[in-house]
């Protein structure tokens, strides 16, 4: 007794101690709030010193209301340390008082109560024991998260201890009494408080500490307390249920036979009162069904209601479990049984369906009642309306019965209103405990799916092990179960309809393989003529591939069918069932990919790839098949027949197996595969394209190559589970490949029909010309197809289709990175419920970022060619505003794509803002010129002073518009060579567009004649010659003048008109052909230049006649 004493003298001496730590800050929050309204009224907005004083001040203020907070914190543990105990003895005393006295019957107070009285005291006590069972989820999680707020006030006394101590050594730095009003002042408040609610907040932990054994003693007594609260209140509610279930059965059994009595009474008078007497038992016998769905709710809403608190224990529990014991194998395989024992979502969601259906249903049967009962109010207008047509004899005989019936018909519609309601409320409350229920197994599976990969399915290294193998073949190789499984097979074939419709179509499309190979061959025969080829005949080739594969697939599920019907729940069965059905999927898409790659089959003959590359492909095929298929069936089957041990080593095994044949299918995937995957996701083939695709193949073939390493380790179920989301990423991009591939062949027909169908418009309309050649007829291999729209909008909605279906496929994976949010990279300053707090950012916020990235880029890069299409085939835009509006939203998205990445990660505006100024202090000196290109480009793209496709010359450089950058825009000149133009030299430079407003543009050609040419006959020639060439426009009227008499010619000028500068060279070529020939023709001379040659005879001249270099002899002068 004296050793208590003591220490319980020592426990008041440590609890005193805490509290004298606590002193008063030295400043008051009035003081405070005084100094900031005198600093608001006095010092401009834009003076520094405010706004320093005034965050000062604010920062006092939060450190005086945290100073209270803990001060009021410190009194409540103290309390709870003097009183705790003694509230736990109480709570004690008062359950064994409650436990020895004598029981409440139950039965006998039920018994007494009517019903409405039963309905009012059952929806009394289930509100009593909603609040009951709330209040022991509360206690429940404080007493669950005792241990881990230990940790965390220990690690906070540590953090005080040294904040503290680092505000003490600065407030020692500060004068004691400085000046009212300035800014030291300020700053000794702020630190004064901050020090006192460090020393307030480490004695209220101290305390709490200090508590911890009282309070924890307290919390356990009100749980016993609770629990036993809630075992008496649902006692008595199962009670008053069970009663009110009987007096419902014994008034609708009353009401029933009432009825009956009154219908067999009424069956020899007039047809009224028998119609209201049938109606009448109609509601009775309605009222009675009522009486016993209430009861079959009520069943469902009580074992619902279990549930969901089954399950919301069992997720505390694992979480207990999980912090004590850490992701083991053990919780692995608590958490696999569980998550496969959770009703499906859509189980749930089909449930409340229904109940929100019966609860619409019931409601509106109550307005109806509601209706008739407001009618029956006056049961004499009720009756007079009901013999209106009769005769006033029959009137007076009817009054009487039809008033009887009314009135028992108004009772049996008060009565079943009051039923409808509690029906009504009885699926209400199960609608509740539903949702409930549905919110429960979410969060489980959530929780599961957060942290079963990261959770090892065995023992690292323990799949080499040969006891587990061993046992696992002692089991596979009981000859007895086998027998048991596969004698029955035979009679079950004869008596299974189903199954024997399946063999014979099997057989069927046996016996038909050679034709139906014939036909696909056939199909292709079409394949490269205009005239005869349709896409109709490549989809007829898809449709014979998949009949080829399908039939030794349909023959292993009828087989797993077989074994389905057994009868008795086998296991081995039942294991070969589902690895047989799941298996003949994997056999079909993979054998569908083969029929696909047949000599003269759909790739051969409609694709056109390369006959060596599809045997080589083929025989890749084949050997994935050779050891996929096996080891998938080894890998379902032992895993549904060992689910808690994720399939054993056998399974391990096999799971390694087809890993490696998947990342061996991928690394010797032909080049050619992977250019036509790369032509999907950029327009034109490069350096940098190939690089990405084989970027991609290695990220393919290294995963399952990091999934083999994580079966050696003992993650089989994570393996298991990233093997199917290959497999499911092998057969969407499979997919995707064979949509482009057809996509390009409608497209590719589609094009070279309208080329033919314009040669041969063209050939119609020239006069004298001869047929088509036939090779017109051939559908070569249009290269130009890859970029034109068409190919473009294919490309673009593939790679949407395709992320789509990626984040489909990987979504099941995605809640296991939540468990990333445990790992924190760094922090950033922003406010969290209105107060300045450090954010962690997280490893989970790194990847978020990574694939917005990702996405992002996607999108920039083929959401404006989709863009752009649509605005100019269904909005007809301009191609030119079409492009500008492509470009704005470009670069709006890369603008929102780097803001918001910049967000996740940490940054704000607050911390680049001063980046940002010195940023834009370099622009103004150093990037003056990148700059003004930048913003010349922004005016090109708004006002379209030049737009692509336009013909210009600006400074010595002419050329066609092709691209509009923002810095600078592409030109190609006339030698086909691209020539980048700084923007500003179209905005501040002298800009010549010959296409802007008008393509239109005039041509001159100059022609000189030899003196004394007839100028008229020349005139003529020239005017007839362009009047009759096509290409000259008629409106403007070309013009031919006689301009000048020249040194050797007579020149004339012919002026002309073009709608298009592409043109211009090739038809003044033409022309100047013409003229020659026509002036030819008529005897018309070209001039050329002519000079006379004067020589000085006033001397002799010196002839001399050269042979071979030599002079020769003799003078001749």
């Amino acid at each position: 007794m004296s050793m208590v004493k003591v220490l319980l003298a020592v426990l008041i001496f440590v609890v005193s101690a805490a509290r004298a730590e606590v002193t008063p800050p030295g400043v008051t929050l009035e003081q405070v709030n005084t100094a900031a309204e005198l600093v608001s009224s006095t010092l401009p907005e834009d003076d520094p010193k405010r706004e320093t004083l005034l965050r000062l001040y604010n920062e006092t203020r939060a450190a005086l209301q945290s100073f209270s907070e803990s001060t009021q914190a410190l009194d409540a543990y103290s309390r709870a340390r003097e009183n705790a105990a003694q509230q736990a003895d109480a709570l004690h005393a008062e359950l064994a008082r409650l436990q020895a006295a004598p029981a409440v019957d139950e039965a006998t107070v039920a018994a007494g109560l009517s019903l409405p009285e039963l309905e009012q005291a059952i929806q009394g006590d289930k509100s009593e024991l909603t609040a009951l069972n709330a209040r022991l989820t509360e206690i429940r999680a404080a007493v669950d998260g005792m241990p881990a707020r230990d940790t965390a006030v220990r690690g906070r006394l540590i953090e005080l201890v040294a904040r503290n101590a680092e505000l003490e050594s600065k407030l020692g730095l500060l004068a004691k009494t400085p000046e009212p009003g300035t800014e030291e002042e300020a700053r000794l408040w702020s630190l004064q408080a901050g020090l006192a609610t460090g020393l307030a907040e480490k004695a209220a932990l101290d305390a709490e500490m200090l508590s911890k054994p009282m309070r924890r003693a307290l919390l356990k007594a009100q749980l016993d307390h609770t629990s036993f609260d809630i075992s008496v209140r649902q006692k008595n509610l199962q009670w008053l249920e069970q009663r009110a279930a009987e007096l419902r059965q014994i008034e609708a059994a009353d009401a029933q036979a009432a009825a009956e009595l009154v219908r067999e009474g009424a069956r020899d008078k007039h047809p009224l009162v028998l119609q209201l007497a049938d109606e009448n038992a109609v509601l009775t016998e309605v009222y009675s069904r009522r009486s016993t769905l209430i009861e079959g709710v009520r069943d469902r809403d009580e074992s619902v209601r279990k549930l969901a608190g089954q399950l919301e224990d069992d997720l505390n529990s694992i979480q207990r479990k999980l912090e004590v014991m850490g992701m083991t194998t053990a919780i692995g395989q608590i958490l696999r049984e569980q998550s496969a024992q959770l009703p499906t979502h859509h189980d749930i969601r089909s449930e409340m369906s229904s109940v929100t259906r019966q609860i619409r249903d019931t409601s509106t049967r109550q307005i109806e009642l509601e209706d008739e009962r407001r009618k029956l109010r006056n049961r004499q207008k009720y009756v007079e309306d009901l013999v209106a047509n009769e005769s006033p004899a029959t009137r007076d005989k009817l009054r009487e019965d039809l008033l009887e019936l009314s009135s028992s018909r108004r009772d049996l519609i008060a009565r079943s209103v009051e039923m409808e309601n509690t029906y009504g409320a009885a699926l209400g409350e199960l609608e509740f405990n539903l949702r409930r229920q549905e919110e429960a197994v979410e969060h489980y599976r959530d929780f599961v799916a957060e942290r079963l990969l990261w959770i090892p399915s065995r023992e690292a290294f323990s799949i080499l092990r040969g006891a587990d193998l061993a046992r696992q073949v002692r089991d596979i190789a009981d000859i007895s179960s086998w027998v048991s499984v596969l004698q029955p097979l035979p009679g079950e074939l004869l008596t299974q309809p189903l199954t024997m419709v399946a063999l014979l179509l099997v057989l069927v499309l046996i016996y038909f393989t050679p034709r139906i190979s014939k036909l696909l061959q056939q199909t292709g025969q079409s394949v490269g003529y205009v005239r005869s080829d349709r896409f109709a005949v490549t989809l007829q080739a898809l449709v014979w591939s998949m009949l080829l594969s399908v039939k030794w697939p349909l023959l292993m599920v009828t087989f797993a069918w077989l074994f389905e019907m057994q009868q008795g729940d086998t296991g081995l069965a039942n294991a070969l069932f589902v690895a047989l059905l799941r298996t003949a999927f994997y056999f079909w898409v993979l054998e569908t990919m083969r029929m696909l790659l047949l000599p003269k089959g759909l790739v051969a003959a409609h694709f056109h790839w390369p006959e060596k590359l599809i045997a080589d492909l083929t025989r890749r095929l084949v050997r994935l098949q050779c050891v996929f298929l096996p080891a998938t069936g080894v890998v379902i089957f032992f895993i549904t027949l060992y689910p808690r041990e994720v399939g054993g080593s056998i399974a391990g095994l096999a799971i390694v197996a087809v890993l490696l044949s998947i990342a061996h299918f991928f690394r010797s995937m032909p080049n050619f595969v992977q250019s036509k995957v790369d032509s999907i996701f950029v327009t034109r083939r490069t350096e940098r394209s190939a690089f990405l695709g084989k970027v991609i193949r290695v990220l393919l073939t290294v995963a399952p190559l990091l999934a083999v390493v994580a079966v050696l380790l003992g993650y089989t179920f994570t393996a298991v589970e990233m093997a199917l989301l290959l497999v499911r990423t092998l057969l969407l991009a499979t997919g995707v490949l064979l949509t482009h591939e057809l996509g390009l062949r409608w497209l590719r027909i589609t094009r070279r029909r309208m080329i033919l169908k314009m040669r041969e418009e063209q050939a119609q309309a020239d006069e004298g010309q001869g047929e088509l050649n036939p090779e017109d007829d051939l559908l070569e291999q249009d290269h130009e197809l890859l970029n034109d729209e068409g190919t473009k909008f294919l490309n673009a909605m593939l790679i949407i289709g395709a992320l789509f279906g990626f984040g489909a496929i990987w979504a099941e994976i995605f809640p296991a990175f939540g468990i990333l949010e445990s790992v924190v990279l760094w922090h950033q300053s922003g406010v969290v419920d209105g107060i300045d707090a450090n954010v962690p950012v997280t490893l989970a916020d790194l990847g978020y970022a990574l694939l917005i990235l990702l996405v992002g880029w996607v999108v920039v890069r083929r959401i404006p060619s989709l863009l752009e299409i649509l605005l100019r085939q269904r909005m007809h835009v301009s191609p030119a505003s079409a492009y500008a509006a492509t470009r704005v939203f470009q670069y709006a998205t890369t603008t929102v794509l780097v803001v918001s990445v910049m967000g996740i990660l940490g940054g704000s505006w607050s911390q680049i803002q001063w980046a940002v100024a010195a940023l834009s202090l370099g622009i103004g000196f150093g990037l003056q010129e990148i700059v003004a290109n930048f913003i010349s480009g922004l005016i090109i793209l708004f006002e379209q002073p030049i737009r692509v496709g336009d013909t210009v010359t600006v400074g010595e450089v002419s050329g066609t518009v092709t691209k509009i950058h923002i810095r600078a825009t592409t030109i190609r000149d006339w030698d086909r060579r691209e020539l980048l133009v700084p923007n500003k030299e179209f905005v501040t430079g002298l800009l010549l567009n010959w296409s802007l407003s008008d393509a239109v543009t005039r041509t001159r050609i100059e022609v000189g004649v030899a003196y004394g040419t007839d100028m008229g006959q020349a005139l003529y020639i020239v005017r007839r010659l362009v009047d009759e060439h096509p290409v000259v426009l008629k409106d403007p009227e070309p013009l031919i003048t006689f301009d000048e008499f020249g040194d050797n010619s007579l020149l004339i000028s012919l002026r002309f008109y073009l709608d298009s500068l592409d043109r211009r060279l090739i038809t003044c070529s033409e022309l100047r052909q013409a003229i020659n020939e026509s002036f030819n023709e008529a005897g018309i001379v070209v001039a050329f230049p002519q000079r006379d040659v004067h020589l000085d005879t006033n001397g002799p001249l010196d002839i001399r006649v050269m042979h071979s270099g030599r002079e020769a002899p003799g003078d001749l002068s």
